[in-house]
């Protein structure tokens, strides 16, 4: 655990959004029945340390985060899963204060022929987990194609659920009848998933890329045996996925 902010150095300013975490961890601590003083004894902090670091005078770290949650007795994921409602019904309700400064001319109902946003199948490349049968999960950008699915993990591909809601695994459909390795072996299902594979978002009937809060879970649940110290490496190769650990520091 990291020690507050020495004195003389430069000041923390926490924004709104790590604000509402802080709300949210402190919540935590007494949903949970704990005083200060014993989760400074479950840390091996003095209060004082324990008060700082909840109101925002000193900055909590990636793993301290989960250093004090284990102290909790808090999922990470739920904590995350938690706290990213809340960051977006906050942006909602700011995004619902805003008034416009004239009035202005509805705009025509669009065509069916129109959309503002692409359909997922219509984005050139999705951003996904990939893993390689031995080798540490990373981040990979790949065309949105069937080819370019096919190529990655070489033939035919076949889908299966990982576990992770949002989420879904796409494996190689012939790995057996290639004699391919053993890859993972889901631990929400039992399946056994031989070869390469990767994990992406779930958009029927295509894919999309992952965003970081699913991706942490992905780690969490395929890659158990990867150190949590590696997690923030991987998330950071996603796009998004700086600014989404940056809320941690």
């Amino acid at each position: 655990m990291s020690n507050p902010t020495p004195q003389g150095s430069t000041p923390f300013t926490p924004s709104p959004a790590y604000r509402i975490f802080l709300a949210r961890l402190i919540n935590t601590r007494l949903d949970m029945g704990l005083s200060i003083e014993q989760l400074a004894h479950k840390l091996n902090l003095t209060p004082a340390q324990v008060t700082a670091f909840e109101s925002g005078e000193a900055p909590l770290g990636f793993i301290d985060v989960r250093n004090w949650l284990l102290a909790l007795d808090m999922p990470f994921t739920q904590f995350t899963q938690t706290l990213d409602d809340e960051l977006r019904a906050k942006l909602d309700a700011e995004m619902e204060e805003i008034e416009p400064v004239h009035e202005v001319h509805p705009a025509p109902e669009p065509s069916k022929y129109t959309r503002a946003e692409p359909l997922p199948h219509q984005v050139p490349t999705i951003q996904v987990l990939f893993f390689a049968p031995g080798a540490a999960p990373e981040v990979r950008t790949i065309k949105n194609t069937l080819e370019a699915k096919q190529e990655l993990l070489g033939g035919l591909i076949t889908t299966f659920e990982t576990g992770v809601d949002g989420t879904i695994g796409v494996a190689n459909d012939e790995a057996l009848l290639e004699s391919m390795p053993l890859n993972r072996v889901v631990p929400a299902t039992g399946a056994h998933i031989f070869g390469p594979l990767f994990v992406a978002g779930d958009a029927p009937p295509s894919f999309r890329s992952l965003v970081p809060h699913e991706l942490e879970r992905v780690l969490d649940a395929l890659a158990p045996e990867l150190p949590q110290t590696e997690f923030p490496r991987i998330i950071s190769q996603l796009e998004g996925g700086q600014e989404w650990m940056d809320l941690w520091n």
